[in-house]
């Protein structure tokens, strides 16, 4: 291994991800279905850009729950989430089909954007989830067209909404290690 310094910009930022607030002129670059690795849970990716390069990821995993009602619950509330980026891509009634699964409706969200997404900027607000990542909330409006003038958005930040990320809890307080070394003694030497 080497290092080599030549082409490494002494002040770029590294940071490459969005963070909360509200965005302007974003794009959905992405919309992907795939299954976690180490799992195999099922989910939905919407990635966007801003236009300082920052990137968000927000990930609809498959629902579950033992209870059907909550199940279903959550499966409306997801539906509802999805059809709510939909919307600024395409007509609504565009987005109204039926699917036996979570597989089946995450291909066919995939099959209806199309490329109906590419080089279209919307406005959104991002939060942390409860996991301390950058997402779009749990509850709609999220997102809107860049075409509704800023002073009429629908997006505001409200009291739920978790903008700052949490620290590291720590369990055990921090020690100096050298406090645990016995004591210096000097061998009856007067110093």
């Amino acid at each position: 291994m080497s290092y080599n310094t030549k082409d490494i910009p002494a002040d770029s930022t590294g940071v490459r991800f969005m963070d909360s607030g509200i965005h302007e002129n974003v794009e959905l670059t992405n919309i992907r279905y795939d299954k976690s690795p180490k799992e195999g849970n099922k989910f939905l990716a919407f990635e966007f850009k801003n236009e300082r390069g920052q990137e968000l990821a927000h990930t609809e995993w498959e629902p579950r729950d033992q209870d059907e009602t909550r199940l279903n619950q959550k499966i409306t509330n997801q539906i509802k989430r999805i059809k709510h980026i939909a919307k600024r891509y395409m007509p609504e009634d565009s987005f109204n089909f039926e699917a036996n699964d979570f597989e089946g409706f995450a291909l066919k969200t995939i099959q209806l954007f199309g490329d109906l997404y590419k080089n279209k900027k919307v406005r959104t607000k991002v939060v942390y989830s409860n996991s301390n990542y950058t997402s779009l909330p749990n509850y709609v409006p999220f997102i809107e067209e860049m075409s509704v003038p800023k002073e009429e958005s629908k997006l505001e930040i409200l009291s739920i909404d978790k903008m700052i990320r949490d620290k590291a809890d720590r369990e055990t307080p921090v020690t100096n290690p050298l406090d645990e070394l016995p004591p210096i003694t000097t061998g009856g030497l007067p110093f």
